[in-house]
């Protein structure tokens, strides 16, 4: 007997919400198993089709070259790669800490100003021209209990509950399902692709 599978940090719903999505009061743990898997995978494919980390997490530029180390343009804007933020520990602009603005009248400020749906950082000095030379330590994504969240939820518990209710019609043993690939035929109903298009990555804002 092999390992348990666990959710992984960026599952979008967990087995609770997928036997009450399916109406199901009780199933055995093998069935637990499987779900878990499917949650992972239904997830991992809508992260891939939207191109975005979607549960809210931390990135950290020692660790994160990708999320937390941009190119500085010498612009007043920089537009993070993941977003919305929801709140943003350091900024360091070319080995120098940058605070954030105190005040609303952030044109000429020392400070930056964070435009939280956007995942922009406005800085009215300019990001020096450089390779890797911004460092931003934050966190972004979708907490749990926004509506946000919820949607993905839905949309994760539709997938999942689509190949665990077709499995047979799928030609799918049980200890074969856990490998499903979820591909975008998987999209079966029009609002389930228009919540795909609505949180598919894009420049919010100012170009």
């Amino acid at each position: 007997m092999g390992v348990p599978t666990t959710l992984n940090d960026n599952a979008l719903s967990d087995i609770d919400d997928v036997k009450e999505f399916l109406g199901l009061s009780d199933v055995d743990d093998s069935d637990h198993e499987l779900f878990r898997k499917l949650i992972n995978q239904s997830s991992s494919f809508i992260e891939k089709e939207t191109d975005r980390n979607l549960v809210a997490q931390d990135y950290d530029p020692d660790t994160d070259y990708e999320n937390a180390r941009y190119d500085g343009t010498g612009k007043k804007k920089l537009h993070l790669r993941q977003y919305p933020i929801n709140s943003v520990t350091t900024l360091v602009i070319s080995g120098d800490t940058v605070t954030a603005a105190t005040d609303t009248d952030y044109y000429g400020s020392t400070g930056y100003v964070i435009y939280k749906s956007r995942g922009m950082l406005f800085y009215d000095y300019g990001f020096d021209v450089g390779i890797k030379n911004v460092r931003v330590t934050f966190n972004a994504g979708y907490a749990s209990g926004t509506k946000e969240l919820d949607d993905l939820k839905l949309l994760c518990n539709s997938l999942v509950g689509w190949v665990y209710s077709h499995r047979k019609n799928l030609g799918f043993k049980s200890e074969r399902i856990g490998n499903y690939s979820y591909s975008r035929g998987d999209l079966k109903e029009e609002w389930q692709k228009n919540v795909i298009d609505r949180y598919r990555r894009k420049v919010v804002g100012w170009a």
